[in-house]
């Protein structure tokens, strides 16, 4: 995910249209061409133009393609969009894009937590769309749809082979309309029809009370444009009921507005201290204070996070270990330590591109390094699991990444395995019947992809069931 300051919108004059997007288009061809070079026939005839004017050359390589280009491949292609984008795809900066309108709108959509739909994250496999996660007080939530169900189809689409914003087509849609789902559970499959409504998935918060202990408890997993304002309510809540222990759950939030970060640290921090540094192309590192000196204050403060905590993340966690001593418990954080922000076109389109450089309030850059815990526990994950489709059921003595993953996921549930390194061993066959016995399974030992969705679906679930979340057992035992 990516920290944004979004910047004014700029008001194009209509005459500049065309100029600004077939200028972005003819850079765009030049710098491809050098980043790559694409072996081939070419005619005997070759015409040769000197210059040294490098925009005429961008001029003639665009025309060049746009008027005498043969698509050979059968497939389309949109030379002005697919250009534009592969010119930012080309500088290898993986926060930079280009989006039309509607990929910007749902990005933007996806950043703030907001949005029309069921309430569920979901990846995709090959039977359709797995869900990860059902977020609270939701469609989803209200009809009992479960982490490791695959939603198989919806209104009738079937939505194997899908891309995920095909599947959000089909899936979302305007509040109070319904959706017909196909769920695939285990071996059993059934349908339900959702109403669709708004939901908030950016921030979620309770007090608890467990382990004889009290304690404010925020989850967040966006930073949303209104994610503060929930934060800010929570804090309130809390400080009436005079708990003195806030923890904050960050575990798999990539990020979002870096505006949301630093109005959320303000509830944290007196004026006098920084909450972040920033450097600007072309400019001196600048130090960036709070703004107010009315502030929540806790005797102790925990903060959860792991491998998928990333940037806006990053730096909240970082600047409250940083400044108040908050104990970071979990594993090394992503390591994002640039912001970007965004340029709308003259045309609707969206260019989306790192601006700037952040640190921590004492000069450190996380960049590529992330942020180290404070205590160091490690939790049962899917990361490094394939979901690439098993076509032909694997055996005993084959070699695959598929039977490496199929591993990995046995031992998590349990079942004796021993080995890890994608030899299918007798020991691997023999735990794959245990499993494929008690779950109802085709008992034979072999590797398919009705195991394989098995076992993600049982490994999510094992993984969401709070009672095998040992790094939120060691935040317990560590909480005063």
């Amino acid at each position: 995910m990516d920290d944004f300051i979004r910047p004014p919108k700029k008001v194009e004059k209509k005459k500049d249209k065309r100029f600004v997007k077939e200028t972005l288009i003819i850079i765009v061809i030049v710098i491809s061409l050098a980043l790559g070079f694409v072996a081939g026939y070419f005619s005997k005839k070759t015409n040769v133009v000197h210059s040294t004017n490098k925009k005429g050359v961008v001029e003639e390589v665009y025309s060049t393609m746009k008027n005498n280009w043969v698509n050979a491949s059968g497939e389309k292609v949109d030379i002005e969009t697919d250009g534009l984008k592969g010119f930012v795809d080309g500088l290898g900066d993986i926060h930079s894009s280009y989006f039309t309108s509607d990929e910007a709108s749902q990005f933007n959509e996806s950043v703030g937590g907001n949005y029309q739909g069921i309430g569920v994250g979901y990846t995709m496999v090959s039977a359709g769309a797995m869900i990860t996660k059902v977020y609270d007080h939701s469609p989803a939530s209200e009809q009992d749809l479960k982490t490791g169900d695959i939603l198989v189809s919806a209104n009738g689409h079937p939505l194997a082979g899908l891309d995920t914003d095909k599947v959000k087509e089909y899936v979302r849609g305007k509040p109070d309309t319904t959706v017909e789902l196909g769920i695939l559970r285990g071996k059993e499959q059934f349908t339900k029809t959702l109403t669709r409504k708004a939901v908030d998935t950016s921030v979620s918060y309770e007090i608890r009370n467990q382990d004889g202990k009290s304690f404010g408890y925020i989850q967040m997993s966006t930073f949303g444009t209104d994610t503060a304002n929930q934060v800010e309510e929570a804090l309130k809540q809390f400080k009436e009921k005079n708990l003195t222990s806030l923890v904050i759950d960050l575990r798999d939030n990539g990020g979002g507005y870096l505006n949301a970060a630093v109005n959320i640290l303000d509830l944290f921090l007196p004026s006098d201290k920084c909450i972040y540094q920033m450097k600007e192309k072309n400019s001196a590192t600048k130090k960036y204070y709070a703004k107010t000196d009315h502030y929540y204050h806790f005797d102790y403060g925990y903060i959860l996070v792991n491998e998928n905590t990333a940037s806006a993340s990053e730096l909240t966690a970082g600047t409250l270990q940083n400044q108040l001593g908050y104990k970071l418990i979990g594993t090394k954080t992503y390591g994002k330590g640039t912001a970007q922000t965004q340029l709308t076109l003259s045309d609707g389109s969206v260019l989306k591109y790192t601006y700037a450089k952040w640190m921590l309030p004492n000069g450190k850059c996380i960049h590529g390094k992330g942020l180290t815990p404070d205590i160091k526990v490690d939790n049962a994950s899917l990361s490094n699991i394939t979901i690439k489709k098993i076509k032909t059921p694997l055996q005993v003595d084959q070699v695959s990444s598929s039977v490496k993953s199929m591993q990995k996921m046995l031992k998590i549930l349990g079942y004796q395995v021993d080995r890890e390194d994608g030899y299918f061993s007798q020991a691997s066959m023999s735990a794959l019947q245990q499993f494929e016995k008690d779950n109802n399974l085709t008992e034979d030992g072999t590797y398919s992809e009705d195991d394989k969705l098995m076992l993600i679906a049982r490994v999510m679930t094992y993984i969401q069931d709070q009672s095998h979340d040992q790094q939120y057992a060691r935040l317990l035992q560590e909480m005063q």
